[in-house]
């Protein structure tokens, strides 16, 4: 059974950037455009200010730690992704990367009541 621990208001960011992620591996621009869009994907009227690049990579790191995200880079040939080891950080830097959920991060995220705009 996999044990996750409730997330806080503090950890907020972390549900929106795992909600970026919910159907796709996704580079950081992708997630930065979905959590600042403002459709149904966005996120920046919950957040209450546009999502910049430092909330995301620190956000990312968190949930790669906890064994939420996955990191991906390209092989050798730059043809295909390749998964890195569970909760290691991207090598170079996160523009290299790319990012998806883990079994933990969906368990995570489909037991994940998010915030409405009225809340």
């Amino acid at each position: 059974m996999i044990e996750i621990e409730p997330m806080t208001t503090a950890s907020m960011p972390d549900m929106y950037v795992l909600d970026a992620l919910a159907n796709d591996v996704e580079d950081i621009e992708s997630i930065l455009r979905m959590l600042n869009s403002e459709t149904d994907l966005g996120w920046r009227a919950e957040w209450g200010r546009e999502f910049n690049r430092l909330d995301v990579v620190s956000a990312l790191s968190r949930l790669i730690r906890q064994d939420f995200v996955r990191v991906f880079i390209h092989d050798e040939e730059g043809k295909a992704l390749r998964e890195i080891a569970n909760a290691l950080l991207p090598p170079a830097n996160y523009d290299d990367a790319y990012f998806g959920m883990t079994e933990r991060g969906r368990v995570m995220h489909s037991n994940w009541d998010p915030p409405t705009q009225s809340e």
